[in-house]
């Protein structure tokens, strides 16, 4: 995807002026058109801008707490009864210092004619393309309100779990940061210190002393091919990172390992029946609803099931049976899909098998990050512990030989 920098007058003769980001120029000024606009200029925009010139902190970028509030209250504006133009007059006034010209945008290209979906597809780093999907599929559905409403939740509980995570990972992490610091501390200033002790007594210093000393030397020797070599394999990896194959390859890994696989599954399969159980809930065809879920799957092995649901679901089958590849791994959920589909309520019965995934995702994780603690700290423990007996053992060696 390129993105443009485009000048263009509306249907009502002003001129406007943003970004849109297409596959060629062509399919940008197509984009345009359709929304109404009648492109004068339109260039590949420029490239991203200095780090030193960047917001480090993250204030010119819209995020999950973002989206949140302005979704809560474009929901809640639309369900009194306001028309969507007017909803967000009011919530642009109220809207973070990032989000307010994309609202501006939002709110121009409604006045002029388009639909609220089509506006938030021209801001796809506001806008990721699950939330625009669902809601395109509440515009033709008419039920718009329900489903910012559902989506808002989903969005929090996604927030939710990624706090509860993060705070969670915050004490193992302060317990690798000091053991580090501890450890730099021992070789980098009490084993250079100790190593003259045993100068001239005949007597080797001990293993711990002289491994290190070594690794001290290592250091300070080679710091720069280390440091450097460090920064390329992190921007191989950035660079690999969003390719297709190494995300499948990412994908398989994660459903071996053995504690993470069911973290991954659960978090899966809450998000896939939690959209699509709202969808249904509003009145939106399956086979368009399976559609605009696919994308939200992260994992490659749920966006094959979920295409492959889609293929089957054309072909007159069922939603249980084109998911049938995940039945290694969630059979429960299959077998409650397959009875609301018989009792006719499959909506329901996805938004129930969610909240079962959401709930039992939280309690892995807790669980994960119980054992981890104590588990890092015990390392940790046993690494400084060890270091320090043998910087003991070596100073007692040094008194005996005085003596």
């Amino acid at each position: 995807m390129v993105r443009f920098a485009y000048r263009a007058y509306a249907a009502d003769g002003r001129a406007r002026a943003g970004m849109i980001e297409a596959e060629t120029r062509q399919r940008a000024v197509a984009r345009l058109r359709a929304d109404g606009l009648q492109v004068f200029a339109i260039a590949p925009a420029a490239g991203p801008a200095a780090f030193w010139n960047r917001d480090l902190f993250g204030r010119d970028r819209v995020n999950d707490a973002a989206r949140i509030a302005f979704l809560r209250e474009f929901g809640t504006l639309l369900g009194a009864g306001l028309t969507v133009d007017r909803a967000l007059r009011l919530v642009e006034r109220q809207a973070s210092a990032a989000l307010r010209p994309v609202l501006a945008d939002l709110l121009e290209r409604v006045v002029g004619g388009a639909s609220l979906s089509r506006a938030m597809a021209a801001h796809p780093q506001a806008f990721p393309r699950d939330m625009v999907d669902i809601v395109r599929a509440g515009e033709a559905t008419g039920t718009l309100t329900d489903v910012i409403a559902s989506l808002t939740g989903s969005i929090e509980r996604r927030d939710a779990v990624r706090r509860h995570l993060v705070s969670a990972l915050i004490y193992p992490a302060l317990l690798v940061v000091m053991a580090i610091g501890t450890v730099a501390m021992i070789v980098g200033v009490l084993v250079p210190a100790l190593a003259p002790l045993f100068e001239g007594t005949g007597q080797a210093p001990p293993f711990a002393i002289r491994a290190a000393a070594a690794l001290g030397a290592g250091l300070s020797a080679g710091w720069p091919w280390l440091l450097g070599g460090a920064a390329l394999a992190a921007l191989a990896l950035a660079r690999l990172w969003p390719q297709p194959a190494f995300a499948a390859a990412r994908g398989r890994l994660a459903l071996r390992l053995p504690l993470v696989r069911e973290i991954v599954i659960g978090i899966e399969l809450g998000r896939i029946c939690r959209v699509l159980g709202t969808l249904l809930d509003a009145q939106v065809p399956i086979p368009d609803a399976v559609a605009a879920t696919r994308p939200l799957a992260g994992n490659r092995l749920f966006r094959e099931a979920l295409e492959e649901a889609g293929r089957r679901l054309a072909e007159g089958g069922s939603l249980a049976s084109g998911l049938a590849s995940l039945r290694p791994h969630a059979p429960s959920t299959l077998n409650l899909i397959a009875s609301g589909e018989q009792v006719n309520r499959l909506g329901s019965v996805l938004t129930h098998a969610a909240a079962m995934h959401e709930t039992q995702t939280r309690q892995r994780i807790d669980r994960l990050l119980a054992l981890l603690t104590p588990l890092v700290t015990v390392t940790i423990g046993g690494l400084i512990g060890g270091l320090i007996l043998s910087v003991m053992g070596a100073i007692l060696s040094v008194g005996q030989l005085a003596q």
